[in-house]
């Protein structure tokens, strides 16, 4: 039987389950949540609701999207204080009945097939100097077995994603790379070796103490190192867009 992308992310964040563990979904959430400034946010794509969690506890007005109705459900048993509703990024125009200060979408956009009408339909509902935070997939060049296996269309350029954005009434605030040190096993594991790369290490499952040990080296460089600078290259690149008036 073939497996959805559907079911695949939602294997891959079920395994995640324990956040703390997540080395790269932890330091990568609480990077995001700095960059959010507005009170009223949307969080597309939400997963299991932890971002959206995250930044309920700093005080903000969130609301979480999700299509996948496992993702729904490992939501409401790990993060119930969250409101999350069902539905597509597509389907942003009806789902809320007003624009709000920031839309957030961590590792979604490459999921849209129409990527310029969704950003489009981001702008039509952000307010004015509203904000647009991404995270995306960089390098398209890099496109693999893991990007097919999740329902990716595409890996981004910072060139690209200026454009798209500009063409919708947006300008950039600021742009980075994120996860240097993911680019060398991608490329070794996807280009060379021709398979997947491993996640597990970023799991809950026994990885012995071996294992243990490095998931506490990722999660100090990760936490001290990748989150405060920017090398210029990485398996993700980060984006905040502010509406034009």
């Amino acid at each position: 039987m073939k497996v959805s992308s559907d079911d695949n992310l939602f294997e891959h964040y079920n395994m995640l389950n324990d956040s703390h563990k997540d080395f790269r979904n932890l330091n990568l959430f609480h990077l995001i949540a700095t960059y959010v400034r507005g009170k009223e946010v949307v969080d597309i794509g939400c997963g299991s609701a932890y971002f959206a969690n995250i930044l309920a506890t700093k005080g903000k007005n969130v609301v979480g999207i999700e299509p996948n109705s496992d993702m729904r459900a490992l939501a409401a048993q790990i993060n119930p204080k969250v409101t999350v509703i069902p539905g597509n990024a597509e389907e942003i125009g009806t789902l809320l009945k007003e624009p709000v200060d920031t839309i957030v979408m961590i590792d979604v956009l490459e999921h849209v097939e129409k990527d310029n009408d969704q950003v489009r339909k981001v702008r039509t509902m952000l307010k004015n100097n509203g904000e647009f935070i991404f995270v995306v997939p960089a390098y398209q060049l890099l496109y693999g077995k893991r990007d097919a296996q999740m329902g990716h269309y595409r890996r981004y350029s910072k060139k690209a994603l200026h454009k798209i954005l500009a063409a919708h009434g947006f300008h950039v605030k600021h742009m980075r790379y994120w996860n240097a040190l993911g680019v060398l096993p991608y490329v070794l594991s996807e280009k060379i070796l021709q398979r997947p790369l491993e996640s597990r290490l970023r799991g809950n499952a026994q990885v012995g103490i071996l294992g243990r040990m490095i998931q506490r080296g990722l999660q100090f460089w990760f936490s001290r190192v990748e989150n405060n600078f920017d090398f210029g290259f990485g398996l993700s690149i980060i984006g905040v867009a502010k509406t034009r008036l």
